[in-house]
């Protein structure tokens, strides 16, 4: 076997897997690695001036190319200021290969400057952590951690390398990594339970998570859904996998209001979970005693992972395997068990979901015109020029907050693939996520769609955008306010009587601008406080195919949240 330094193991090893790029922020201990960039120039070190930055942009890029990005962080203090975006990752699901410099491990004992256990730090939210203890194992490790972050179900690893095996020197064999197949179908007799649960259903619901899409299987859900004919709803940072203009697609729930998540819910005989962690189905902020599924309901879940199986509720039928080939062994066994009678309420249950969702539609194109000229912008107005003026094929990263999002939701379309929500609940995707997404997707354009208080976590991204010349149109939301904490103070309150100030929840004075901040780097920047500045503005950074900023004041009122 070839001997190599440590350090040109590591990129040797990153070449082999056909890495791109490294995201990170470098400190001392990371010197071995940026000595070695200087000789593997296939490689792009892509730099952040704060790891959030680092971690939310190498989210992004995971999340768009679904195969593990690299992430270089400096040490404890660096990976501290990562684990924010690091909780996003592991509660998302994304494949990440984090790494920090650790100093050498002959100096731990004297617990030297910025030494901490790194270990221990990140293994709360990483599906496997390791120190390095010896240079040969460097390849071995990498090899791993991709391994382990692409298998499903998909998650950030972290890995520690201490400065002296970056610079020591052994024997060491490169191979590209070896990855599991874990696509599996479902028990044969499980899916014929589930077919004669399903086909015997008076009300069946189907919710899906990111593993649908991870595993392409948007149109085999959709198609189930319409033997069904089952109303269709979503949980995840993602599109279903399935153009969401679909007149069985109901959206995802605000679990801000769990009231509303129960009223979805709670009609359905039969709820069919495919592809994803359904604890968020019971996820409050604010204590609600009661249960968001009735206890009469029968659950069917299909998951590759056992753990998220029956992890908050009991169901009737849990089957581990892949979302994709489980749907199809599903409906092939409902097709055979469904009688003309069956396929004639499906029929009828289906025509009833899609004027549900007409109305839905002529709800909110009623209320967007009612609101047309309003000052403050509209939320919906803000939706309604955007989709006007968004370029065909292109992506929308970012969820725009409490403001934005549902406006999102309510008037724009998505085809697969083509939104990438934030997620997580750590503060801090909006800027950095973007650029991430358009290092994955160079030929398409890409909209970073940002609730303003989310964007000053990260506003350091704006540098990272302008200096590596990453052409991402901003989006920003701008409602003065952390609008979330204020809908949350209306529930805490709840009918107590007692009024709010809402202290520490508006921003005040000095005004956030955005705009004015994406100009110190040299960004085009635009605040837009009036309706009619609204489409020109859109539409002259659209075009532009440089980074870009429209900063967007909206109606952040909170009279009637729910």
């Amino acid at each position: 076997m070839p001997r190599m330094l440590g350090k040109n193991a590591v990129m040797e090893q990153l070449l082999a897997d056909g890495v791109q790029y490294i995201f990170g922020n470098p400190g001392s201990t990371e010197l071995a690695l940026m000595d070695a960039l200087q000789d593997y120039r296939q490689i792009q070190y892509i730099l952040a001036l704060h790891e959030a930055v680092a971690m939310g942009m190498a989210d992004g890029y995971a999340r768009a190319t679904r195969r593990p990005s690299f992430v270089n962080l400096h040490i404890a203090p660096g990976l501290a200021n990562g684990i924010s975006m690091l909780y996003n990752a592991y509660r998302g699901h994304t494949p990440l290969v984090v790494t920090a410099g650790q100093q050498d491990t002959r100096m731990v004992l004297q617990e030297p400057a910025l030494w901490g256990d790194l270990v221990q730090m990140a293994a709360q939210y990483t599906k496997w952590c390791v120190e390095v203890q010896h240079v040969e194992d460097i390849p071995m490790v990498l090899r791993r951690a991709f391994k382990v972050a692409a298998e499903a179900p998909q998650g950030p690893v972290f890995v520690s390398l201490p400065q002296n095996t970056l610079s020591d020197e052994g024997e060491m064999r490169i191979v590209p990594t070896s990855y599991t197949e874990w696509r599996t179908r479902p028990n044969p007799d499980a899916v014929e339970r589930a077919a004669a649960l399903l086909t015997a259903a008076q009300r069946p619901v189907v919710v899906c998570g990111d593993g649908v899409p991870l595993s392409n299987a948007g149109p085999e859900l959709v198609r189930l859904a319409e033997l069904l004919g089952a109303p269709i709803f979503s949980v995840g940072r993602t599109d279903p996998g399935f153009h969401t203009g679909h007149p069985l697609y109901l959206g995802g729930f605000n679990l801000l209001a769990m009231a509303g998540t129960r009223d979805q819910l709670g009609k359905a005989d039969v709820l069919l979970l495919v592809g994803g962690s359904f604890l968020n189905l019971t996820n409050q902020l604010i204590y609600d005693p009661t249960p968001v599924l009735p206890d009469d309901i029968t659950i069917i879940h299909l998951d590759v992972n056992s753990w998220e199986i029956a992890k908050t509720f009991p169901v009737e039928i849990g089957m581990v395997g892949d979302a994709r080939l489980g749907l199809r062994d599903l409906t092939e066994a409902a097709e055979r068990r469904m009688g003309e009678a069956a396929r004639s309420a499906a029929r009828v249950r289906a025509s009833a979901t899609a004027a549900q969702k007409q109305r839905m539609r002529d709800a909110a194109e009623r209320q967007l015109q009612a609101e047309w000229e309003h000052t403050p912008i509209s939320p919906l107005r803000l939706v309604a020029e955007l989709r006007d003026m968004l370029p065909r094929g292109a992506a929308i990263v970012g969820g725009g907050g409490t403001s934005g999002g549902p406006a999102l939701r309510q008037l724009l379309d998505f085809d697969a693939g083509t939104y990438f929500g934030g997620g997580g609940g750590a503060l801090g995707f909006d800027l950095p996520g973007p650029l991430g997404v358009k290092l994955a997707f160079p030929d398409r354009p890409v909209v970073g769609f940002c609730a303003e208080g989310n964007a000053m976590y990260t506003d350091q991204a704006l540098w990272t955008a302008a200096h590596y010349d990453i052409p991402v149109t901003y989006v920003m939301v701008n409602n003065a306010s952390y609008r979330i904490l204020k809908m949350n103070m209306v529930r805490y309150l709840g009918e107590s009587g007692r009024k709010s100030e809402y202290l520490g929840m508006d921003f005040g004075e000095p005004v956030l601008d955005l705009a004015k901040l994406a100009r110190v780097w040299g960004i085009h920047g635009v605040r837009v406080e009036r309706p009619d500045e609204l489409r020109p503005a859109l539409r002259d950074a659209l075009a532009l195919g440089r980074p870009a900023v429209v900063d967007v004041v909206v109606d952040g009122s909170y009279g009637d949240f729910f």
